[in-house]
């Protein structure tokens, strides 16, 4: 990619990118013009998380829709080698926000948000599948400002048991636990993948624990410190990508 491609404004669209346009409705018109103030003859890169990224520039933008001429492809940012999922237990919604918004930058793979004993929210299914909607354009608007090609995939929050059952392949899988004897640096390096679950506000409970144990997490530190759950999720998914990523 040149650097002038880089400095573009960049747009997810939900839709084929292998035509000579691409037609906006009127949400993704509104957000071009009114979020990224862009306008007709302006320039941009278009791309849909499933391979396709192309230069493009703006036909038309109306109230209603907008169209964008496309022109020559790209090719996208490679993602990183670590298949790195983590297990969130939910903190408050701002929190999460900023969860999905750093690890979509990071790297992450995949993000299961989970109830466990002492979170502070609880989902119902309608409120759910809400906020993993809103969880997805924070997810997309992030891969703009990034230059990643693919969001991140969020799972619908569920209990804590429910989730551990979705990484049950995963070759490696740690849990943050400010007590255990055992730290980041002294895991051996994941060949099949690496889940890493991390408590609410206020940490794992007993029986979160055992159920961890059940599924074969190992329990690591970070230390005697007691970090904030996004500011946990945003150290370990740095630090993943520095040991086994592309960081």
């Amino acid at each position: 990619m040149t650097l002038l491609s880089h400095r573009l404004p960049r747009l997810f669209v939900e839709r084929d990118l292998d035509g000579a346009s691409a037609t906006l409705d009127e949400q993704e018109a509104h957000y071009l013009g009114n979020v990224l103030r862009l306008g007709r003859g302006d320039q941009l890169i278009a791309f849909n998380g499933r391979g396709a990224e192309r230069h493009a520039s703006i036909e038309s933008v109306q109230r209603r829709g907008a169209v964008l001429e496309l022109a020559a492809a790209l090719s996208p940012l490679p993602e990183s080698p670590l298949d790195l999922t983590l297990v969130q237990a939910l903190p408050k919604s701002d929190a999460m926000d900023l969860i999905v918004q750093k690890a979509t930058e990071l790297g992450v793979r995949t993000l299961v948000p989970v109830h466990t004993e002492f979170s502070v929210v609880k989902l119902d299914a309608e409120r759910s599948e809400r906020r993993s909607l809103h969880w997805r354009k924070v997810a997309q608007s992030a891969c703009e400002q990034c230059g990643r090609h693919r969001p991140l995939r969020i799972e619908a929050a569920a209990p804590l048991a429910a989730g551990l059952e979705l990484v049950a392949a995963v070759g490696t899988r740690l849990a943050l636990e400010p007590s255990a004897e055992r730290s980041l640096k002294e895991i051996e390096p994941p060949s099949q993948g690496l889940a890493i679950a991390i408590g609410p506000e206020g940490g794992f409970g007993a029986t979160d624990l055992r159920r961890l144990d059940a599924a074969g997490f190992t329990r690591v530190t970070f230390g005697r410190r007691v970090l904030r759950a996004e500011t946990a999720a945003i150290a370990v998914s740095a630090i993943a990508a520095s040991l086994w990523g592309d960081l």
